[in-house]
């Protein structure tokens, strides 16, 4: 029997290191310590980097930290994406305007607006497989991004709108939007007489300024060499590709790989690193699979020379880490 492996896309960059700092600051508030470890050079972290800390968060099992923590987003770590939907000039174009880039954040879910003549709708989608964690990082989700909404529309205008809810309300939402809960879909639905309200912190030119500053930001992030290289580590055929391979799948030649990474601030080894490193700690803890078969699984010839790494990567050994797991 073949042991299970985390999903393809939880290597890929989703999620921007601002919320995971919050993450943590929420953790240490319940006397939690954790030591997470977050690649270098990432515009954004996989669910790989951060799932030490939704363990230790027991996500899976109090899915409603979620409104917690989003609670806790203020706008400011949004960053230009927070400027252009409060600078707005209608509640409309602030839906449009998260519905475009909130991808620049968080890759969790896809968002898109729908409208017809009786409303609005900011509906999200999940982009992933996230099973048990689903739930928390929708409430999160939802929670932190809704909120920008309704502070520019105001509680008088957002007791209009309509908050459909993908979960169960087994612990209500306190917000002053109409809640409907175990919906198909998580979405923000908003009467076309509020989303023709026009916002209090409405400003044009710093509209068009943090407009351009997220289109450069979606631009950076698609293009960002150390996400596509992560993506590929290791391949679907599970294989750790070297550097000559990595670059010949993006059509580069080392050189070039070598001189992007150099200006991104990291090196390919230290990502090779950081991407066994990762994939040890899911087996360990996932797997009861013997340390021989998952030193072959990250490409090393022993199991001596698997810990003598993991030693140098987690600062103890496969067999402690294993055991402080469970």
């Amino acid at each position: 029997m073949i042991e299970p492996s985390p999903p393809v896309s939880w290597r890929e960059g989703v999620i921007h290191p601002a919320y995971v700092r919050i993450a943590i600051a929420l953790a240490e508030r319940m006397g939690l310590a954790v030591a997470l470890h977050l690649p270098e050079g990432a515009r954004m972290v996989s669910v790989l980097d951060v799932l030490p800390l939704l363990d230790a968060l027991g996500v899976a099992h109090q899915p409603y930290l979620g409104i917690e923590l989003g609670s806790l987003i203020p706008a400011s770590a949004h960053g230009a994406m927070g400027y252009a939907v409060v600078s707005s000039s209608t509640v409309g174009e602030a839906m449009h305007t998260l519905a475009r880039y909130a991808s620049m954040r968080n890759r969790f879910f896809k968002y898109r607006c729908e409208s017809d003549e009786g409303e609005i709708r900011l509906v999200l989608e999940p982009r992933m497989p996230l099973g048990p964690l689903r739930t928390f990082c929708e409430i999160g989700t939802a929670v932190s991004l809704f909120k920008m909404i309704q502070g520019v529309a105001g509680d008088e205008a957002s007791a209009h709108m309509h908050f459909d809810a993908n979960w169960n309300g087994e612990v209500p939402l306190r917000v002053p939007m109409q809640m409907h809960y175990a919906q198909a879909q998580t979405a923000l639905r908003v009467p076309q007489t509020v989303a023709r309200k026009v916002t209090p912190t409405a400003d044009a030119k710093l509209y068009a300024s943090a407009c351009r500053s997220c289109e450069e930001e979606l631009a950076a992030i698609d293009g960002h060499l150390v996400s596509r290289l992560r993506a590929m580590m290791p391949s679907e055929q599970q294989e750790w590709p070297s550097l000559k391979e990595a670059a010949a799948r993006l059509a580069m030649s080392p050189r070039t790989v070598i001189r992007r990474l150099v200006a991104e601030g990291v090196t390919y080894q230290a990502l090779l690193d950081e991407a066994k490193s990762e994939m040890a700690c899911w087996l360990l803890q996932n797997t009861k699979l013997p340390m021989g078969v998952i030193a072959e699984r990250l490409g090393f010839v022993d199991d001596t020379n698997f810990s003598r790494s993991f030693r140098r990567w987690r600062g103890s050994t496969p067999l402690e880490y294993r055991k402080s797991g469970q």
